[in-house]
Formats: structure tokens, sequence, C-alpha cells
């Protein structure tokens, strides 16, 4: 069955951050009618549906990027509005309270204090972070001083706090240190611990007895560390990184609950979910994807998926019984009522093709995945870079992938180095190489592409969103691989991005690039202007982006039409930095077919 363009405008993360408590799992999801996050419940055990919670925006703007935007409190929810950041309280009557709201103020990684009736919060204003303390009536900062700080985590008892600082010029994935504090009985924080290995440390759980167990990359890879021992004793030495690149507060894919554990391990770019009960190990899913969110309780194990024949799930894994699917598809079949799941449906499953090459002088390869048109064998290409640089693109169900591919196109999804998901060095191979290496790794995998599959070498476009724009445009400018390029978002001029952008990157061009002539130089609006032959670029950008500003995108249109080049610029005013509403995706999606075609 063909996808229409409603199906290709769906977006693939459209269910997010997973919680429970002893009644009930929680989860957001994204509403098709305006793209905005939702929350929903479902009643652990019970045969009912699930139900919508907070029809309003739910939505954290902490480092412009979020994450951790709402927990559960006392049968009851503590939520952040997306809209003015205020903290809003649904409680177990159903009615909603305003707890919080500062002008200029975002909330994230929320982190529910039952013990003390609170709720435990990142606070960011102009003046910089601090972790805080909210009730309905009453505000105090528990610590402050660094310059960010990572979503806190409760034990069990209540009686320990967990969280996780950095600071600039440093990204939460290059170097940040872990803390642990004894929570007073009068709510205040003392007996402080902290912990720098010299390289990130992420996503710090609770264990049995308070083992406080944490993600380090120190030893190459992001592997469990129990660390409030004599000398810290890591969990699993597997040599593959076990939770993804650290872009959001209040993420969580590992949890470690009395003799039951649940993590994941990536393995060539996708996600393997496993659960450990005493020694024996067994692994979740059918087969490698991506797993998003996790949340253990006393009602089961909870874990929102994506494998390459279904778009997001929920799933229930229940000892000694069959997975449940509590929201989404399997193999096309709806599990549920609701219009949450209607867009989920598998039509046609993309089947992805692994494939590297060698890069660098040193014995390196990149990745990435190939997708085959299926009316085609002799195809144009699409090439996609994801955004970040250190993000990732995984080998799962995309409906626009499916899209493309009956419409007649080859598409290549790339990892360039600099990537997430294959170890420290992997990342750190971007260092100071920026608009060099990744540039180099598209033009090597898209030879190896040419070589391998039908290729129409006179039809190879190249997008990327975010990042991923900065390297599409360099790409595009570099070789005459490329027929034309679509920027979504994408960065253009990184000297005047160091300048403009906000708090969270501020110091990350300098590491990514280096000092103020190596940004200009990188920069594909200096590309573009050493470039002799005439370029081809569609824009795509949000009026109220503040990560990349609409300028950048306006200028390097007119810098490509000033050097006889033809660029096409599509601005959505009430857009941030992605596009979200279904229409605008839609429009979109056929301004790029068109685009192409």
């Amino acid at each position: 069955m063909l996808l229409t363009l409603a199906d290709a405008a769906e977006p693939t993360d459209t269910l997010g951050e997973l919680h429970s408590d002893a009644q009930a799992v929680y989860w957001l999801a994204r509403c098709p009618q305006t793209g905005d996050m939702q929350l929903w419940g479902w009643t652990a055990g019970s045969n009912e549906a699930p139900q919508c919670l907070i029809e309003d925006a739910v939505g954290s703007r902490v480092n412009q990027y979020g994450g951790g935007s709402y927990t559960p409190l006392l049968g009851g929810v503590v939520w952040v509005r997306q809209q003015d950041q205020a903290i809003m309280h649904l409680d177990h009557h159903d009615a909603s309270h305003c707890w919080q709201k500062r002008p200029q103020t975002a909330y994230g990684g929320l982190c529910a204090d039952p013990k003390r009736q609170r709720v435990l919060a990142v606070e960011e204003d102009t003046h910089g972070q601090r972790l805080i303390a909210l009730t309905a009536s009453n505000r105090h900062v528990l610590t402050e001083g660094a310059d960010f700080y990572g979503a806190p985590i409760l034990s069990d008892d209540g009686n320990y706090l967990a969280w996780v600082s950095w600071s600039l010029p440093n990204m939460p994935w290059q170097r940040s240190q872990l803390h642990l504090a004894q929570v007073a009985a009068n709510g205040r924080l003392e007996a402080f611990e902290r912990w720098d290995f010299g390289a990130a440390i992420s996503q710090p759980q609770f264990g049995p007895h308070n083992a406080l167990i944490c993600m380090s990359d120190h030893a190459g890879w992001w592997q469990p560390w129990q660390v409030n021992l004599a000398s810290p004793l890591c969990l699993s030495s597997d040599p593959v990184d076990h939770i993804t690149t650290p872009w959001q507060l209040g993420e969580r894919q590992h949890a470690w609950r009395s003799s039951r554990q649940l993590y994941c391990q990536l393995h060539q770019g996708a996600a393997q979910l496993y659960r450990r009960i005493g020694e024996q190990v067994e692994a979740l899913l059918p087969a490698p994807g991506r797993v998003a969110s996790i949340t253990l309780a006393e009602h089961g194990d909870y874990a929102i998926v994506q494998s390459a024949t279904s778009g997001a799930q929920l799933i229930h894994f229940a000892e000694n019984r069959p997975r449940r699917c509590l929201v989404g598809n399997i193999m096309g079949n709806l599990a549920g009522s609701l219009n949450l799941v209607d867009s989920l449906v598998t039509k046609a499953p993309a089947a992805a093709q692994w494939l590297e090459a060698p890069v660098g002088s040193e014995g390196d390869t990149v990745h990435g995945f190939f997708y085959s048109a299926l009316e085609s064998h002799y195809a144009p290409l699409i090439v996609r870079i994801h955004g970040g640089p250190t993000a990732a693109t995984y080998p799962v169900y995309d409906p626009l992938v499916v899209y493309w591919q009956q419409q007649g196109f080859h598409v290549l999804d790339i990892n360039p180095r600099g990537s997430g998901n294959f170890g420290r060095s992997y990342r750190e191979c971007l260092a100071g190489q920026w608009g060099i290496s990744d540039t180099d790794d598209v033009i090597a995998l898209v030879n190896a592409a040419c070589l391998r599959f039908a290729i129409d070498k006179t039809r190879c476009f190249i997008r990327g969103q975010s990042a991923g724009g900065f390297t599409a445009l360099n790409a595009l400018a570099a070789t005459p691989l490329f027929t034309a390029a679509t920027s979504l978002y994408g960065v253009t001029d990184a000297l005047t991005l160091a300048a403009k952008t906000h708090r969270f990157e501020s110091g990350y061009l300098g590491w990514l690039i280096g000092d103020e002539p190596l940004l200009a130089q990188r920069s594909p609006a200096y590309q573009v202007s050493r470039c002799q032959r005439p370029l081809r670029a569609l824009f795509i950008q949000g009026g109220k982006d503040v990560v990349v500003v609409p300028e950048q995108t306006h200028a390097m249109a007119r810098h490509i039409q000033r050097h006889g080049g033809q660029a096409q610029t599509l601005l959505f005013d009430n857009e941030r930095h992605g596009i979200r509403h279904p229409k605008a995706r839609q429009t979109m999606l056929a301004r790029e077919l068109a685009f192409y075609q």
C-alpha cells in the first residue's frame, strides 16, 4: 500500500519520556493534529484503553532541547506547560494548579520527591541554571554554581540525591561530573560527594541498597559503573555504548531494581534491550532497533522502542508472559483503538542494508544504512545527514524513507565520524575537524554506494538538518557528485552562529572547528564562494528558531544566488528548531519532493 504525503510527514519520535508509579505507566505522545506532546497514562493490569491526561502541550525548553518535562507525584502529575514553562500540578481529582511561573524561566529534568511532597527540577533563566525544590507554596535552591545541571534522581528511600553537572566550553558528552548528596530532614542537601573521571558521565540511577550507578565513557564506551564503592566497579565491560548521546534531560535507558536489571547495548548503530534476572540474561526485542526510554515498576517493565517494521511502540514486558504492545503497532496491526496509534501503522517496511567505507589514514571507517528504491533498480539517490553532529541514525522504520522509496529514490542514511553510538573515539574524531572529516565521510560512503548499488549518478541529492545542513551544503560545494542539497534549519555560518547561538552550545563550535578564522573558512558560506559551479539548494527554516537563527538561512540563500546558483527558501513563521506541525511538515515534504523531481 502506497504511503500518502500525510503518512510521510509523520515524525518518528511520536512517543517519549516514559515514567511509572505503583498504579500506572505514563508517557508523552505527539498529537496528530498539532504536533505537540501530550501526557498519556494507562492503569497497570487493566483492560481499559490508555487515556490522555493532559491535552495542553507538555515540554521543557531547558537548553532548548528540553527533556524531563513531567513526573508522577502522589497519585497526580507535575508537568511543564510548554507555552510559558509554568510548573503545573494535575492532582488525583484531575484538577490542574499552577505551582510556579517566572518570566523568561524554563524548567526540565523533573524528579518526584514523594517523601516531602515536592518536585525537584533544573531551573534555567538569563542568569544560568540551578537545581531547585518546589511545592505548591515554596521554592528553594538546592545547589548552584555550575554552568549546567543534568536531571536529578532520588534514591527510593528519598535519602540521597544524585545529579550531573558540566561547565563551558564542554558539552555533556565531552566532560561532566557526577554528584551525590544526602537529603537532610529539612529537605536541604549535605555531605556532598563528587566524581570526575575526565570524561562524560550520564544517566545516574539508584539500584538496590542505594547503589549509585551511572554511565561513564572514560574507558572508551558508555558503560554502567557503580561508583559509591571503595573503587568504582564496571557492571558491563562489553565494548559498546549502553546509552545514546545525552542531548536532553531526564533520559533513561538503563534501570536497576533488586534482582532485575534493564539495559541497552548498541551494535552497528542499532540498540538491543536486555533484561537480567539473577544470572539469566534475555534479549527483549526480536531485532535491534532503537530504545528511546525505559521504566521499571512492580507491575512490569516498559520500554518505548522502534524497529525496522514498526513506528514507535510502548511495550509491556511482564515476567513469564508474552510482550504486550500498549500503544503503537505490531507488523501493521493496530494495538488499541485510539487516534494516537492510527498514524503508526506500517504500510511498507524499509529494509536497511549496512554499508561502510574506509576513511582517513588510520584504518577508520564511516557507516550508514542503505534503502533501495522499491519500483526501480536504477534510481536517483537521497542522502540524509543527521543533526548534532553527535546524534545518530538508526535502522528503524521511517515513513519518510518508505515514501521516498515508493517515489523511486534510493535513500542513504549516514553516521559520519562524530556520530553517537560508536564509542568515544568515533565521536572525538570530529574534534577540530568539522567541515573536513564529515565532508570526506559523506563523499566516501556515497562513492561506495555508487559502486555497490544501481544509482543514477546524475541525480544524487543530499539533505541535512541542523548540524547536518552544514555538512550537506559543504559537500554540495566540495564535489559535483551532488546535484542539489536541502538544508533543514542548517548551520551555514559558524562564525555568526558562535556569536549568536544559545548558551548550551556556545562553546561547542570552538571544539568542533577552532578559532574565528577557521570558523569562517569551514562554513558553507565560505565554501560556496570558492566553488566554481552554480549550486542548487532548498532551505527550510523555522521563524522562531533560536538555535540556527533565520537570518543565517536567508543570507546563505542570497549568497548562492549571487554566485550564479539557484536557491529556494521555505519559512514557517511559527516553527522553532525543527518543523513539528503536521500541516507544515506536509508542505515541507511536498516542496522537497518537487525540488528533487
